[in-house]
């Protein structure tokens, strides 16, 4: 039986939540903070076409490694941590996790509407106890809220953070809507532009995003 040694973080939502966007950007947070990070990606992921352009671009930068779905169960244990931004908890990789983030556009309307969504709050609670079962661990989930409005939020959705405790995840802070995210598709990222190489292109709007995305690293890590 594989046993998993490197920290397994699942990213799950629903289409164009921003899972390959997150998942980019803590990979980055991860390898700036030493820690030997992989994605698992498929051969037509996007990111990994972005990931691809970043090393033949800039090949001094730090980046993570790519490893396939068939490779997974040889290959994960070399990294410290391994993300899987195409998976969900039915997905037989799921049963490895260390963590299990799900992605929800932040409001009201959505925080409500995902407290009513019982049957995948009871899948993950299945999935929970399976890696209990099988592993004698518990399963760290967390709901990660992307605020896609022009307004700033630094604190989750009350209505979330309500039924977070009867639901049994963690609402980490959440992202907001930045430019930052939406040019890593080039393959460079906030996390890169306090090098030296590319200071000069250092904007505020980077700063806020290095610092959402590092706040969202030590949430993760620190359960």
């Amino acid at each position: 039986m594989f046993t998993p040694k490197a920290h397994i973080i699942i990213i799950d939502g629903a289409l164009g939540a921003g899972r390959k966007m997150f998942a980019f950007e803590l990979a980055l947070t991860l390898l700036y903070n030493a820690q030997r990070t992989a994605l698992v990606l498929a051969d037509d992921s996007p990111l990994r076409q972005a990931i691809q352009k970043r090393r033949v671009l800039l090949p001094q930068l730090l980046t993570p490694e790519i490893i396939s779905r068939k490779d997974f169960y040889s290959e994960a244990n070399k990294y410290n941590a391994v993300i899987i931004p195409e998976a969900t908890m039915a997905d037989e990789l799921a049963l490895t996790a260390s963590t299990y983030i799900t992605i929800i556009p932040q409001s009201k309307q959505s925080a409500q509407k995902f407290a009513k969504k019982l049957t995948y709050i009871n899948s993950v609670w299945e999935l929970k106890k399976k890696i209990a079962a099988t592993y004698g661990r518990s399963l760290n989930w967390i709901i990660c809220e992307n605020n896609l409005k022009e307004k700033i939020s630094d604190s989750p959705s009350p209505e979330l953070a309500q039924v977070s405790r009867t639901y049994g995840f963690r609402v980490s802070p959440p992202l907001n809507r930045r430019i930052a995210y939406q040019n890593n598709i080039t393959g460079i990222s906030a996390q890169d532009k306090s090098l030296p190489l590319l200071k000069k292109d250092l904007t505020y709007d980077d700063i806020c995003a290095k610092r959402e995305i590092t706040k969202l690293a030590e949430f993760i890590f620190n359960a």
